[in-house]
């Protein structure tokens, strides 16, 4: 049986202080937006991550020095991560805002957070736990699911005690455990999280809050599923979603408006086609049509200034050109650990 699939990295005297911080930024990326106090702190920065892939989650620790993390709308609305982090600091602490409402995290304590939502912290040199949860996995064990980000446990409580101590203990095995053990435990993992938070949230303020972050979500994993459907307009999706044009044009204007994200999509979508290791014998022309764009100067025009590249340059290329354009997406560059947290399941 293999072991646990993981990922460490040091950043120390092996690379340059920046170049650590730049990698750390980007394993944290389908999470948080991460900065630094000034350039000082930036040439001093030090990091030490061991991460593993406990089947459906992502568990690891981390020790850094301090730093600010931020999740906006528009760093929601871009990375499409809709998951749960639990973190443990056994080391340093945080404070800041959730949704506007002050958090501070102390050592010993246990903060959850909800990736659907905004928040904005400030963190101390610190060493925590981390254990990354899909909403699909602990949704249906929790009587408020929407109710959780930002509540804090007390290392002090007897719940906070019995989570500090398993996850712990989850740390210290996981480089023994096996791909097959990672994966049997991960159920328990979140039956015993829901166990210690589930009592602690029923706010309905919370709640309603919480729904419309999950609603850009669920309307993002609708356009991803209809992008063929020349009739995916604004105007269909204010009738299937039941809200109102304005409302739309608020939730995407972070992402260039609502009909612009489409094209955008629907431009992924081409590249995706064109750079195929079994590509299709459609002409570009003809891809481009069917995917809603009047005609292929143009498309060959946005294409070019979207991907820096032709369609046929693309095409010619294939999996070159798929290596290239990923390096350069935002959010969607950097080490393995990141591309797991993408990859969990929905």
């Amino acid at each position: 049986m293999s072991g646990l699939p993981s990922f460490s990295f040091v950043g120390s005297a092996a690379s340059s202080a920046e170049e650590a911080f730049w990698t750390w930024r980007s394993i944290t990326s389908p999470l948080f937006d991460v900065s630094m106090p000034d350039s000082r702190a930036v040439e001093a920065f030090e990091v030490e991550v061991d991460s593993y892939h406990l089947g459906p989650l992502v568990f690891g620790s981390v020790s850094a020095n301090a730093q600010r993390f931020h999740r906006s709308p528009r760093t929601i609305a871009r990375s499409g991560i809709d998951h749960y982090v639990v973190q443990l600091y056994s080391q340093g602490g945080y404070a800041g805002e959730v949704d506007g409402q002050d958090i501070q995290v102390k050592p010993g304590d246990i903060s959850i957070l909800d990736l659907s939502r905004t928040l904005q912290t400030q963190a101390e040199r610190f060493h925590n736990l981390n254990c990354i949860v899909p909403r699909t996995m602990l949704e249906p064990l929790l009587r408020h699911p929407d109710g959780l980000h930002g509540t804090v446990l007390s290392g002090r409580t007897g719940l906070g005690h019995v989570l500090g101590t398993y996850l712990q203990t989850i740390y210290k095995t996981a480089g023994s455990l096996s791909a097959e053990d990672g994966a049997a435990i991960s159920e328990a993992t979140a039956s015993l999280i829901a166990g210690c938070f589930g009592p602690s949230a029923n706010s309905r303020e919370t709640v309603a809050t919480a729904k419309k972050g999950a609603l850009l979500l669920t309307i993002k994993r609708y356009i991803e599923a209809n992008l063929a459907d020349p009739d995916l307009t604004v105007e269909s999706m204010t009738r299937e979603f039941h809200v109102s044009r304005a409302t739309l044009v608020r939730m995407f204007e972070p992402l260039g408006g609502l009909s612009g994200y489409i094209r955008e999509r629907r431009m992924f979508r081409c590249f995706a086609e064109l750079t195929s290791p079994s590509p299709s014998h459609r002409s570009i022309a003809d891809l481009a049509y069917s995917w809603g764009f009047g005609n292929e100067a143009a498309f060959s025009r946005a294409f070019r200034r979207m991907f820096g590249m032709s369609p046929r340059e693309a095409r010619a290329e294939g999996t070159l050109a798929r290596v290239a354009v990923q390096r350069h997406r935002p959010g969607s560059s950097g080490p393995a650990v990141a591309q797991w947290i993408r990859d969990l399941q929905m």
